[in-house]
């Protein structure tokens, strides 16, 4: 009986202890598959019609660099490099390299005929993509271009992130009324139009 009994409790701990590795394994994979790095904010200033000032600022730099912004959105582009998921799981996070920044128009017709600037951003910060690809080519799920584009608040804050499978943009805002409503009176709102 009191074998069976010591038998019993180590078999109850040690499927406690597989329980507890499983349950830490979800949950290491679930955060380093949906792990998210800040890489640029922005803001902007009215200056005309459908014309802007943008100062984005990137990580370790204090200094934002000031663009000039015509339409009624913003886009940031950046060259990709998705690593494969078991890498990430490992640590391995996926490349990127911020490559443009652009102002854009919501009308097709404003966008061919308007004027447009495009500034060219692969000199601030990044990876040079080939030696990546050829000197790490069994971690690379792929390479592409990824791009996110919203449009212009004057009273946000944009957040740009980089998640291992592209670039996603956040706003905050920082001096609109919404911003100093609380949650739940922002989610009836939300579901039932603005008063």
């Amino acid at each position: 009986m009191f074998r069976l009994l010591k038998v019993s409790a180590f078999t109850i701990m040690l499927l406690s202890l597989a329980v507890v590795v499983s349950v830490s394994g979800i949950f290491i994979t679930y955060f380093r598959l949906t792990a998210e790095e800040p890489v640029a904010r922005i803001t902007f200033e009215e200056v005309g019609n459908q014309e802007y000032n943008a100062y984005l600022t990137l990580p370790g730099n204090d200094i934002p660099g000031k663009y000039v912004i015509y339409g009624d959105q913003w886009r940031i582009d950046a060259e990709f490099v998705k690593i494969k998921p078991w890498a990430n799981i490992l640590g391995v996070d996926s490349r990127y390299k911020l490559v443009r920044l652009e102002g854009r128009y919501q009308d097709i017709e404003d966008q061919n005929t308007r004027p447009h600037m495009a500034y060219d951003l692969g000199a601030t910060k990044g990876i040079d993509i080939g030696k990546l690809v050829a000197d790490w080519n069994f971690l690379i799920d792929a390479e592409y271009g990824s791009s996110t584009f919203t449009d212009i608040e004057v009273s946000n804050t944009y957040m740009v992130y980089k998640s291992q499978f592209g670039l996603l943009v956040r706003e905050d805002a920082t001096q609109s009324d919404d911003a100093r409503k609380g949650a739940v009176e922002g989610v009836f709102d939300w579901l039932f139009g603005s008063k």
